[in-house]
């Protein structure tokens, strides 16, 4: 999942333009398709990049830090997930995915939650403490970000930032 990248589809007019899964050369890519819409739409006003995520937020974000995580009370606890966007009927919202995992379905067996993240970590925390995020050195480096979890010879990080 760590390869998963979009890419700003320029061929489409500003307005209804998304990013697509994948790279192109020539053309940025984006380890999510939110950071893609922020980084390649930043005024587009039809929110049609946003409208085009599977997840689709309520109203387009300025910044990867205005997205905000609810958890999915309508589906079964072993099969439910974060969901990003909007918060529907007053439930409580957490600044990362990770961290609604943890806090809204703490004694999920299935890992349903974690499996649900772009990019996975191996194993579920159980804490948020307990999230650690290691260099892709596999990406190039101006691509590159940070992944949940940890790998051997990499150092580790209690955040992104």
């Amino acid at each position: 999942l760590s390869d998963i990248k979009y890419y700003p589809d320029y061929d489409t007019d500003y307005e209804d333009a998304t990013c697509l899964l994948g790279t192109m050369d020539g053309r940025p890519s984006f380890s999510s398709m939110a950071a893609c819409c922020i980084g390649s739409y930043p005024d587009q006003t039809s929110g049609a990049c946003f409208a085009g995520m599977a997840n689709a937020p309520s109203a387009a974000p300025s910044a990867l830090s205005d997205i905000k995580w609810y958890p999915d009370y309508d589906t079964p606890y072993d099969e439910a997930t974060c969901l990003s966007g909007g918060n529907p009927n007053g439930r409580p919202t957490y600044a990362t995915q990770g961290e609604c995992c943890i806090k809204a379905y703490p004694d999920q067996t299935t890992g349903a939650c974690f499996a649900g993240m772009a990019t996975a970590p191996s194993a579920a925390p159980s804490s948020v403490d307990d999230i650690k995020y290691y260099p892709d050195y596999d990406t190039d480096y101006e691509d590159a970000t940070c992944l949940p979890g940890t790998m051997d010879g990499r150092p580790s990080f209690s955040s992104m930032a």
